[in-house]
């Protein structure tokens, strides 16, 4: 048999990326195209049959048509909910992923000579910046909630939990377990992919923002509370240095011998400084484990010369609570060898029209807290 390739993109790629990340249905392989494949169009209506399980996993109708790359204008098909949108450039080897059968009894799986391809982590960004384009030019969102939103997805490629794949605004995330590492890139590669990618709509967009993704955040919330301490005030942000996300503490032998865990990795951490934030989750079904488990890492923290900024909810959840911890941090910052870091935080949090910046962040980057 003659092999079919479907090259899926836009915000149904997303999806399957995060679908492929938990691993429930779906998973991915790299494929060395830099190039879309033609779309066999005559053969297109038994493989979209072939594909039913795909297809109503993502919803398609003709109201949500599948999304489809072509190499060309003249690939292009006119079949009923079917979209096409054209790539007619080379573009980075390792571009798409290629999906496969996922684990467990729920996995989709379709025929072998049918090969469906997704874009990968970079060209899914610049989707993802193109779509908000989109968004900008009819004024449904401006400029910096159209940054926030394309970084909040890159802090999830290159972090540890995966949003709900039908819902990824106010769905619960799946997070990796320990020592887990379920990233499909670093801001690096990422930054790196973008460079040499040709010019194409979202890519400058892209670029704009790729610089700024947190490495290996933990979790929505300690994206939200890293990027409300560390975007330049541009993005709304309070210009503290950037810290490192959940990387091995340095801890010297006396100091081990009074810690409770072999290792900890705080969710931001200052190391020059040795000052550290850890956001202890107050949610009420958290359960008395979780709470010993937070108090036994405050206990560790304790044992060494960090000082450690134990995070809630209500420190963070508006601009005051936001402001004060921020202060916090930043004064302790300042003692420890950052010269002028509160008094540069007091600074942007006066500036005129920060405050309304700082307003957009906390509503586009703050999680949903079910208390």
């Amino acid at each position: 048999m003659d092999n079919t390739y479907l090259h899926i993109t836009g915000s149904q790629a997303i999806q399957l990326l995060r679908h492929a990340r938990l691993g429930t249905k779906l998973c991915t392989q790299t494929v060395p195209f830099t190039h879309v494949q033609e779309l066999n169009g005559s053969a297109l209506p038994t493989t979209l049959e072939s594909l039913q399980g795909l297809t109503e996993l993502l919803g398609v109708s003709r109201k949500n048509p599948l999304e489809l790359r072509v190499p060309n204008d003249a690939s292009r098909t006119w079949i009923s909910a079917v979209h096409c949108t054209t790539l007619n450039a080379d573009v980075p080897n390792q571009s798409f992923l290629e999906l496969r059968s996922g684990t467990g009894a729920q996995a989709l799986s379709w025929p072998s000579n049918i090969h469906v391809l997704i874009d990968g982590p970079g060209l899914a960004v610049v989707e993802g910046a193109r779509a908000l384009l989109k968004l900008l030019t009819s004024d449904k969102l401006d400029e910096l909630q159209a940054l926030l939103r394309l970084l909040e997805f890159c802090d999830e490629l290159c972090g540890h939990y995966v949003r709900d794949p039908l819902d990824h605004r106010s769905g619960k995330p799946t997070y990796d377990e320990p020592h887990e590492d379920s990233r499909l890139c670093n801001p690096e590669q990422l930054i790196s992919f973008l460079k040499a990618l040709p010019r194409m709509d979202g890519v400058r967009l892209a670029r704009r923002v790729a610089q700024h993704t947190i490495d290996e955040s933990g979790s929505p919330m300690e994206s939200y509370f890293n990027h409300a301490l560390t975007l330049p005030p541009r993005l709304a942000g309070l210009s503290l240095p950037k810290p490192l996300a959940n990387k091995q503490l340095r801890i010297n032998d006396d100091e081990r011998g009074l810690m409770l865990h072999d290792s900890l990795r705080p969710d931001l951490q200052w190391p020059e400084q040795r000052v550290l934030a850890e956001y202890l989750g107050d949610e009420p079904h958290a359960g008395k484990a979780a709470r010993v488990e937070d108090k036994n890492r405050l206990l560790d923290y304790a044992s060494t010369r960090y000082v450690a900024f134990p995070l809630m909810f209500d420190d963070v959840r508006n601009a005051t609570a936001l402001n004060r911890t921020a202060q916090m941090i930043a004064r302790e910052l300042m003692h420890k060898g950052c010269p002028q870091a509160l008094y540069r935080v007091r600074r942007i949090q006066s500036r005129e029209g920060f405050a309304s910046k700082q307003n957009t962040l906390i509503a586009t980057l703050l999680p949903p807290v079910k208390r």
